[in-house]
């Protein structure tokens, strides 16, 4: 009897050290995912951004806000507009031109019915509307944001910066550029701060999504990723 239990008593010291191990394996490999995951939808995104700005259209308004503060919602994040030229495969033919706007900012929007969360959104203004925007001023103002038709392209966005900066003397150190500046903008600093969607369930409101963009926990920066990207602009 003596036998068996010393038997039993090793035998669930080592079943104990053996399901510890697993949970440990799971839960690196669970988080290995998510970081992975997380790393797609950020080069996705700056490639589709780099692109974008990469069709920008010379002499054209760059319209830029700059966020009230470090943060995932509205109004804290940036927000940035700028003129294109688009691809025959992009034209449409209910609005003829060669020309859209392409409109970027953070937004909160309805996660079904079991919250809401911030996210990155993409507007477009047509040709009509873009040519109308060109006709308005020098400087013209941002276009309406509008969560409800444009795309969101981006979701659980804790921070997005879009820093225009231009070249005043040392090329290595670029300054931010505002419609006062004394050059057109060369440059845009891009960073975009997000979190997984199975983290992002911990968060329904934006209280909860306000005080993790601004003052997260010890446990919760972890679950913050932060990609930055530096992209040239045509002038």
């Amino acid at each position: 009897m003596i036998e068996l239990l010393v038997a039993m008593a090793v035998t669930s010291i080592i079943m104990l050290a053996l399901l510890s191990l697993i949970g440990q394996t799971t839960s690196n490999y669970t988080e290995t995912q998510r970081a992975v995951h997380t790393l797609s939808q950020a080069r996705a995104f700056i490639q589709f951004f780099s692109r974008e700005v990469s069709t920008r259209l010379p002499a054209t308004p760059l319209v830029y806000e700059k966020g009230s503060a470090v943060g995932g919602g509205d109004p804290g994040a940036d927000k940035i507009a700028f003129i294109r030229t688009i691809s025959a495969d992009e034209e449409d033919a209910s609005h003829p031109g060669d020309l859209n706007t392409s409109h970027y900012y953070v937004a909160y929007s309805k996660d079904g019915t079991s919250g809401e969360s911030p996210k990155l959104f993409r507007g477009v203004l047509k040709p009509a509307e873009t040519q109308a925007l060109l006709a308005s001023a020098d400087n013209p103002a941002l276009p309406a944001a509008d969560p409800a038709r444009d795309e969101p392209i981006v979701h659980n966005v804790v921070g997005f910066e879009a820093t225009p900066k231009y070249y005043v003397g040392d090329p290595a150190k670029p300054e931010n550029w505002t419609t006062s500046s004394p050059a057109p903008p060369s440059l845009i600093e891009l960073t975009i701060r997000f979190i997984d969607d199975s983290s992002a369930q911990r968060f329904r409101t934006r209280a909860e999504w306000g005080r993790l963009a601004t003052a997260p926990r010890d446990s919760e920066r972890q679950l913050i990723r932060s990609f930055t990207r530096t992209i040239s602009i045509a002038k």
